[in-house]
């Protein structure tokens, strides 16, 4: 016996189906999402990772003390 026979069996083929339509749709949306949002918000991201929260820059006659 296999998946697809106890699945059709008990009725629950048009679940597995619904599951599938609905992880494709939420995998569009968000693959248009990423390619539709602003440039400017993907830069802001972009340097998050180097981001210290520190908003004063250093002199540039050297390092702070």
């Amino acid at each position: 016996m296999s998946l697809s026979d106890i699945m059709g069996a008990a009725g629950l083929g048009s679940w597995a189906v619904l599951g599938l339509v609905v992880s494709f749709v939420t995998f569009v949306g968000i693959v248009v999402w990423v390619f539709v949002r602003r440039r400017g918000s993907w830069e802001h991201a972009r340097r998050l990772p180097l981001d210290d929260g520190d908003t004063t820059m250093p002199s540039r006659g050297g390092s702070p003390r």
